[in-house]
């Protein structure tokens, strides 16, 4: 299994980029393209991450709040405890039902990595949102997880369809790293659900500084969407994941600096084809 993981406390300069690829598979993470303009505990605390397995690929992105351990324990408890399993060339399921069980299990995990590391550091937990999506492609499959305001497209010829984000009715948004995120709580206010893959160009993860009033674009879908277009239209399949992850980043920070306030923008990209 190859794995990259690019963490927020690590990238902590306004402007510039990082960003990792392999295959299919891209990730890029950012401080953001200005300063932030509201009040918060570190400079960044987003995180971003895939896993390429032989049988399938993973990416992951998680927008921390209060502090930037809870979003990297989060992600690091699910490339250490599942990717593997779920990326084999052998799948541990072929039934949906399951597949969603065994979403809500690493939630599960996740939020319980998310108060570890507050007991270890003896610090307040960080509460952080989370996207996952698992792509097997041979099994026309793919799992998608969502936790909270960011966003989660599955992006085809014609649009990038929002599978993650908050549902506009609730008055609050939901956050792994509570100790009263029991099972029934995530099975309520997580969304967990499979699709075919077959149609899709790709997929794309990205924290709300893509989309924040104010910080990020006015119509986030369809500035993925565009990057993604542009990215297949340069003919470039081994680079497509890369450019349209490098793209989506820097279009998230171009609006930051035009607004004069910026986010921190994490983005993960699994590109499918054409």
């Amino acid at each position: 299994m190859q794995t990259a993981f690019l963490r927020g406390r690590q990238h902590g300069r306004v402007g510039t980029l990082a960003l990792e690829g392999q295959g299919p598979a891209a990730i890029a993470l950012s401080r953001g393209g200005a300063y932030k303009t509201y009040s918060h505990t570190d400079p960044n605390e987003d995180c971003v991450a895939f896993a390429l397995g032989e049988g399938g690929q993973l990416i992951v992105a998680a927008d921390g709040h209060h502090g930037e351990l809870g979003s990297e324990a989060a992600v690091a408890a699910i490339l250490e405890e599942f990717a593997a399993t779920w990326t084999a060339a052998t799948a541990p399921t072929r039934d949906p039902g399951a597949w969603r069980e065994l979403a809500l299990d690493a939630l599960l995990r996740a939020n319980r990595a998310v108060l570890e590391v507050a007991g270890r550091t003896q610090l307040p937990p960080a509460p952080t949102t989370f996207v996952l999506a698992l792509v097997r492609p041979h099994e026309d499959l793919m799992l998608h997880v969502s936790v909270g305001d960011s966003h989660l497209f599955a992006v085809d010829a014609t649009r990038a369809a929002e599978l993650g984000g908050r549902d506009p009715e609730w008055k609050f948004t939901p956050f792994l790293g509570y100790e009263e995120a029991r099972r029934e709580l995530l099975e309520r206010y997580a969304s967990v659900g499979t699709r075919a893959v077959a149609d899709l160009r790709a997929v794309v993860l990205a924290t709300d500084g893509l989309s924040e009033p104010g910080i990020g674009v006015p119509d986030p879908a369809a500035a993925v969407h565009g990057r993604v277009l542009e990215a297949g239209d340069e003919g470039r399949a081994d680079r497509a994941a890369v450019q349209a992850c490098r793209s989506i980043v820097e279009t998230a920070m171009h609006a930051h600096r035009r607004q004069k306030a910026g986010d921190n923008m994490g983005c993960s990209v699994l590109w499918l084809g054409d």
